[in-house]
C-alpha cells in the first residue's frame, strides 16, 4: 500500500452525499465529512442518529446507496472491508475482537497469519514488529503474553496496534473507553493525541462529552441519518450548544427535584452484609419513593453490593429486611419473585439480554404469567400485546416485537434491559450504570423515567461513575471506596459543592453522615 504525503491542512477523507438505505429506514441521507491529515474528528449524535452506519459504510461493511468517497483526492470504491484495508483504513470496534487463545503478537498480526496460512510465520519477526506497535502505542507488554493477562485497556491499546499494522492512516474508534476506567480511558486518550502527532487521521465516535472536547480537534455531528453543518472547531462549541446541535430543539439535561422522605416508611434495610470473598461489612437503608446514588471509581464495590443484596452473588453473614421483614436471597429469582426487587446489569450484553432473540421473547421472559391464555397456554398475542405497552411507555424505536435485539441501536437496547425490570411491576429498582454508551438524547429519556418511578412511589438505588447523573437525580448519595461505604451526603443539586464534597469523601479520612473513613487512597 502506497503511503501518502502527510500535510496537517491537506484532506484525507472526504464523503460526499451518502446515502444508505435499509428496509423501510433512510439510515444516512446524503451525509457529507472532511477528515483531514493528523486530527482527531469527533463523530457524534444520538444512538440511532447514523454514527455506526456511517462507520460501516468507511470500512467497507456495507455500500451505500448513493455518494462519493475521496481518499488523498482520488475517488474510490469501498465495497468491502479489504478494499478500505488496502486504502488505509481500519476500525477499532467497541466489541473487542481478539482471539482470546492467541498471544499479543498473534493478535495483532491476526491478518499476517490467517492470509498465508499454508506458509510458516516467521514469528521472531512477528515478536520484533509487535514490540515496535507495542511501542508506538506506548504499551509496556511482552508481545509473547497471553490476551487473557491484559486489562481492558491493555486489550484496547492491541486493537489500535493491529489497525495500525496494516500501515493505516486512517482509524476509526468507536466508542473506544465504553468498557474501561477513567485512568485507563486517560492512558488511551494520551496514546491517541501521540497517534495524531504521527499524522494519523482518527474518526472519534463517543457519547462522553467531556472526552470529546478533551481529545478532538472538529466536531461531526450527525442528526436522523443527516449532517447537521460542517464539521467545526472543537473551540467554537459549549457543551449545551453540542446536546442541543445533536438531539435538537428538545430540553437539556436539568437537576431534578429532591424530596424529603424522613416519614416516608423504609422499604429496604441492609444491614452488616458482607461475602466471603471480601470480608468488609456494609449497612444502609432505602425509603419508599427515594432515588438513592453509589458513587465510585470502577471496582469500588458498588456492584458487588447491589449483587450480595439480591441473591446473585451469596452473602457470608448479615441481614436483609424488606419491608419489614427478614428476607433470605439465595438467588435472584427469590428477590424479584417474592421480594419484587428488579436488577439492572451493568452488561447488557451478556447478562441484560438474549441478543439473539426477539424483543418480545427478551422482555416476557421474566413475566411469563402474563402471556398466558384463560387455558393457561403461551399466548404470541398477550406477549405482543406486553412488549407493546412497553414501547410506548420507554419509546422504543423497533420494527416489531419480533425483531432481533441485536438488530436495535444500543439506546434501544439499554431500554429493552429496562423493560425487563419494570414488567414485574417492581416495588424496588436497582439501576446500575443505566445510561453508559446511551447518546445525551435518550440518556435524558431515561432520567426522567427513572425520576417518575420514584414520584410513583418505587425505590432505587441509582449505582453511577457519572457523578453529574447522580447530582441530577439522586437525594442521597454514598460513596464507596476498597469495598465499603465511607461517606454519605444528602443531595443539595448544587453541583460545585456536592461534587467538592464527594471528593473530599473519596481522598480525606474523616466522619461523614453514618459512615466514617477507614482508609486513605
Amino acid at each position: 500500500m502506497k503511503q501518502p504525503e502527510i500535510s496537517h491542512d491537506k484532506s484525507v477523507l472526504q464523503l460526499d452525499g451518502f446515502t444508505k438505505i435499509f428496509p423501510g429506514v433512510k439510515a444516512l441521507d446524503n451525509v457529507t465529512m472532511n477528515l483531514k491529515f493528523g486530527e482527531v474528528l469527533a463523530l457524534v449524535g444520538e444512538n440511532g442518529a447514523g454514527k455506526s452506519t456511517l462507520i460501516n459504510c468507511i470500512s467497507g461493511v456495507f455500500r451505500p446507496e448513493s455518494g462519493q468517497i475521496r481518499i488523498n483526492g482520488e475517488e474510490v470504491s469501498l465495497n468491502n472491508p479489504q478494499a478500505a484495508f488496502s486504502h488505509g483504513i481500519s476500525v477499532v470496534h467497541q466489541e473487542r475482537n481478539l482471539i482470546p487463545t492467541f498471544n499479543v503478537a498473534e493478535n495483532i498480526f491476526l491478518d499476517r497469519i490467517c492470509s498465508q496460512p499454508f506458509k510458516t510465520v516467521d514469528r521472531k519477526q512477528m515478536q520484533k514488529d509487535a514490540l515496535a506497535l507495542l511501542e508506538r502505542v506506548k504499551l509496556d507488554v511482552d508481545p509473547t503474553s497471553g490476551i487473557e493477562e491484559l486489562s481492558s485497556a491493555q486489550k484496547q491499546m492491541i486493537e489500535v496496534a493491529r489497525a495500525l499494522s496494516i500501515h493505516s492512516h486512517i482509524v476509526l474508534l468507536d466508542e473506544p473507553t465504553a468498557s474501561i476506567s477513567i485512568k485507563e480511558a486517560d492512558s488511551l486518550l494520551d496514546t491517541i493525541r501521540q497517534l495524531r502527532n504521527q499524522g494519523v487521521a482518527i474518526i472519534y465516535v463517543s457519547h462522553k462529552l467531556e472526552e470529546i472536547f478533551a481529545i478532538a480537534d472538529r466536531v461531526k455531528v450527525i442528526r436522523d441519518g443527516r449532517s447537521i453543518g460542517d464539521e467545526e472547531p472543537i473551540s467554537n462549541m459549549t457543551r449545551d450548544i453540542l446536546i442541543e446541535r445533536m438531539v435538537g430543539q428538545r430540553e437539556l439535561l436539568q437537576a431534578f427535584p429532591s424530596h424529603n422522605r424522613d416519614d416516608a416508611e423504609t422499604v429496604l434495610k441492609v444491614d452488616q452484609i458482607h461475602s466471603a470473598v471480601r470480608p468488609v461489612k456494609n449497612s444502609f437503608s432505602l425509603r419508599k419513593g427515594e432515588i438513592l446514588g453509589w458513587y465510585g471509581l470502577v471496582g469500588a464495590g458498588r456492584t458487588e453490593l447491589a449483587r450480595q443484596v439480591i441473591g446473585i452473588d451469596p452473602i457470608a453473614g448479615g441481614t436483609i429486611i424488606v419491608n419489614g421483614k427478614v428476607a433470605r436471597m439465595p438467588s435472584y429469582k427469590e428477590a424479584y419473585e417474592k421480594h419484587r426487587i428488579s436488577y439492572l446489569s451493568e452488561n447488557r450484553k451478556e447478562e441484560g439480554l438474549f441478543i439473539t432473540h426477539s424483543i418480545s421473547r427478551n422482555v416476557s421472559i421474566v413475566a411469563l404469567d402474563r402471556t398466558k391464555n384463560k387455558f393457561g397456554m403461551h399466548s404470541y398475542k398477550k406477549q405482543e400485546q406486553l412488549t407493546g405497552q412497553f414501547k410506548d411507555l420507554l419509546k422504543i424505536q423497533m420494527r416489531s416485537g419480533e425483531s432481533v435485539v441485536s438488530s436495535l441501536s444500543g439506546g434501544n437496547q439499554q431500554k429493552v434491559c429496562i423493560a425487563k425490570c419494570l414488567v414485574i411491576d417492581p416495588e424496588i429498582i436497582i439501576f446500575d450504570e443505566p445510561t453508559v454508551g446511551i447518546d445525551v438524547g435518550t440518556k435524558l429519556e431515561i432520567h426522567k423515567l427513572i425520576y417518575s418511578l420514584s414520584q410513583q412511589g418505587k425505590s432505587i438505588i441509582l449505582i453511577s461513575s457519572d457523578l453529574p447523573e447522580l447530582i441530577q437525580l439522586a437525594e442521597r448519595i454514598q460513596v464507596f471506596r476498597s469495598g465499603k461505604i465511607v461517606g454519605e451526603l444528602m443531595n443539595t443539586k448544587d453541583y460545585d459543592t456536592v461534587s467538592s464534597h464527594v471528593m473530599e469523601i473519596m481522598l480525606n479520612e474523616k466522619k461523614v453522615g453514618n459512615h466514617e473513613h477507614e482508609e486513605t487512597i
